[in-house]
């Protein structure tokens, strides 16, 4: 497990009592994607959040909490370490300002962003990797993050004009799922495809599977036992024609009642689920 970065050197300590350019740069990467694409930064704060990020070695450039507050021990062995660059003091007023939480978080973190590629991604002879094209949703995509993390996924490849990964949404949704596995960006299925080609040069017979209302496959008919990409597409207009081209395969959730499809987040969950299922079957 990879370390949360440390300096011999103890963090420098501010003390912030008014809306300066220190707040004001916290609050603007916490509202704004253009100044956390500027900064590199983005804001988190709650104690899973911030513990998965330390536990996966993120780097920390701030820890920040308030003037007037005992701290919790874990909050305190945080704030007291050198894995922060700097400790943010903050009045109680900002603190609450900046806090999304209806009872102000002890402590919250400017951490620094991860720019990652597909390639990042180390296929596997197991390999399960879920793309999202074009997810507009923060908090679909956030909470599709979560189940992918939690049924086994090795990566995900976040594709075309999408929601920002970092927006505070995304991570919050993912309840910290983020800071535990590779979430890359690309411009399109290009870049899928070409991952996956190289995947299959280094002898892991990786299957594109994409996910649609528009075909006739169900999901129980399909075999996921070999290495898989699976793809969800937009919202909205579901999977780009690129990605149709690329799929071995497409499948569908079998829905009934009056709507005919459901939140992207909840079909993630189901096609991961058949996935883990299928795969666990192998092992009785």
């Amino acid at each position: 497990m990879k370390q949360p970065p440390t300096s011999s050197k103890p963090p420098l300590r501010r003390s912030i009592s008014k809306q300066d350019n220190f707040f004001q740069r916290a609050d603007v990467i916490k509202r704004n994607r253009e100044k956390r694409t500027q900064h590199g930064q983005f804001l988190i704060e709650g104690v899973a959040q911030i513990s998965i990020a330390v536990k996966h070695g993120w780097a920390i450039h701030a820890f920040l909490h308030a003037a007037d507050r005992s701290l919790s021990a874990w909050a305190a062995e945080l704030v007291r370490s050198t894995i922060a660059q700097e400790v943010w003091e903050l009045s109680p007023d900002l603190m609450t300002l900046l806090s999304e939480k209806d009872e102000t978080s002890e402590l919250l973190a400017i951490v620094e962003v991860r720019k990652l590629a597909p390639e990042a991604i180390v296929p596997s002879a197991n390999g399960l990797v879920v793309v999202f094209d074009r997810p507009s949703s923060p908090g679909n995509l956030g909470s599709s993050i979560r189940s992918a993390d939690a049924f086994g996924a090795n990566g995900i490849i976040v594709t075309g004009h999408a929601v920002d990964i970092y927006d505070p949404f995304v991570v919050r949704g993912s309840m910290g799922a983020i800071f535990g596995l590779p979430v890359t960006t690309s411009t399109s299925h290009l870049e899928v495809k070409e991952w996956v080609e190289n995947a299959r040069s280094q002898g892991h017979d990786y299957q594109i599977i994409g996910s649609s209302g528009k075909t006739e496959t169900l999901i129980t008919t399909q075999r996921f036992t070999r290495p898989t990409v699976l793809i969800l597409g937009n919202e909205t207009v579901g999977m780009s024609r690129g990605y149709w081209d690329i799929c071995d395969a497409v499948v569908k959730i079998p829905i009934g009642g009056e709507l005919s499809s459901i939140n992207v987040s909840c079909a993630a969950s189901i096609l991961l689920y058949e996935i883990t299922r299928q795969r666990m079957s192998l092992l009785k």
